[in-house]
């Protein structure tokens, strides 16, 4: 039975509870007992993994605060100096009424996620306290209270040790065995961290053996600002304008050349190609239930094109690939050596984790280079310094063999380091 992981304490619950410490003491300084709960959930409400997210969260605690303290205050002037009803059937009855003006206030003025603290704030006031010797105080007080707490929440969660940016080097990670777990997703932290640094101006980038569409799928929400590098160098992809930049086409009388020896093989191929900015994929007919599988997976997805493998006359080939049992592929990369296209193209052979006895081959253009196309996007970026981090020694700068979160904090210690650490 597989052993579950408990989850580690997070920065972002270490700030909430110095958050909610600070309070607390202010509360005994200024001998305010309601402080206490109050300015605490204000402050834990503005923690937020993004400083914008915290911003955010305090405008729209001070408008809910506001929003039910303006209903709170009408709700004392009508239930005890005007009609004098309150704890009364007649009393409650105004008091749920009010609840509908706050919320449709809150929706009018287009804050609907401050929706509910207006509706906590407002019964806090008009419910728990309209019987206070002067209500009206409290109105004052409540105000305050959650000011203050938004103000140590914002404190706490701006906080952090004296770090400068490195900011003329590109670092570039792999995806699979680096940032992705066992179970091929981004954790939540991962995705937080990086999200913050690339928000922070970082100059980073991924460089995969995956096609854009794969990238969208396991990456999604990650928010890049520079190209990537796909298929394996052979191409670079901008994930915001969602176009190729650079790829590296495979020639067409190649293209039919190894084809054809794949036939001869027995071997389906999948043509992976270019037409318009759209990833196309061009198959016949499926012979083994590995790619039948791939097949059934990946053909509803929005961001592929299958297509007949009829049409690829119209595509710019980035690649071919196969997958079929180990020993007949070993064969079809004998005949291709024995050809002389072994020579002409570039090769990917490897052994796929998810099919046993099965392995992959990738026919790319000779030139595809991960090596080749970061050169290029350096140059476009304007930085002649990169740091790589992947799991292959040899082919990386950093190499790394533990978890994901550990890779994302290499990668923020290598992007902020504290100012009094040497520069490496």
């Amino acid at each position: 039975m597989m052993k579950r992981q408990l989850p580690g304490i997070g920065m972002r619950m270490v700030k909430s509870a110095v958050a909610v410490a600070i309070c607390l003491l202010l509360s005994l300084l200024f001998n305010r007992e309601g402080m206490r709960i109050y300015s605490s959930i204000a402050a834990m409400w503005c923690i937020r993994p993004y400083t914008g997210d915290t911003r955010k969260m305090a405008r729209q605690r001070i408008a809910g605060t506001a929003i039910g303290s303006v209903f709170g205050a009408v709700t004392i002037a009508l239930e005890v100096y005007l009609l004098d009803i309150n704890g009364t059937p007649q009393g409650y009855l105004l008091e749920a009424a009010f609840i509908l003006a706050v919320l449709w206030t809150t929706v009018a003025l287009h804050m609907d996620n401050a929706s509910y603290f207006s509706c906590v704030v407002y019964l806090s006031i008009a419910v728990a306290h309209i019987t206070d010797a002067n209500p009206w105080v409290f109105v004052w007080l409540r105000a305050a209270e959650t000011l203050i707490g938004i103000a140590v929440g914002m404190a706490v969660n701006a906080f952090h040790l004296p770090r400068r940016r490195v900011q003329d080097t590109l670092f570039v990670s792999g995806v699979d065995d680096v940032l992705l777990d066992s179970t091929e997703e981004l954790t939540p932290y991962s995705r937080v961290q990086l999200n913050r640094m690339l928000d922070d101006g970082a100059l980073f980038t991924i460089s995969t053996m995956r096609t854009p569409a794969s990238v969208r799928e396991v990456l999604g929400g990650i928010r890049f600002r520079l190209p990537i590098i796909v298929m394996d160098g052979a191409a670079m992809y901008d994930l915001k304008e969602k176009r190729f930049l650079h790829a590296c086409i495979l020639p067409k009388d190649l293209t039919l050349s190894c084809c054809d020896v794949l036939e001869r093989c027995g071997i389906h191929c999948f043509i992976n190609g270019i037409l318009n900015d759209n990833l196309m994929i061009y198959y016949g007919a499926l012979k083994n239930d590995a790619e039948k599988d791939i097949y059934d997976k990946m053909h509803t997805s929005p961001y592929r094109n299958y297509v007949e493998k009829k049409y690829y006359n119209q595509c710019a080939v980035i690649y071919l690939m196969a997958i079929d049992r180990t020993e007949v592929l070993r064969g079809a990369v004998e005949e291709l050596e024995r050809t002389g296209l072994a020579s002409q193209v570039k090769l990917r052979f490897y052994l796929s984790t998810n099919y046993p006895g099965y392995s992959y081959l990738k026919i790319y253009e000779k030139s595809a280079s991960r090596q080749t196309m970061l050169e290029t996007l350096k140059r476009e970026v304007g930085v002649e310094k990169s740091v790589i981090v992947g799991s292959v020694a040899g082919q990386a700068d950093v190499v790394v063999h533990t978890d994901s979160n550990h890779v994302v904090r290499q990668l923020e210690q290598m992007y902020e380091p504290l100012i009094w650490q040497k520069e490496r």
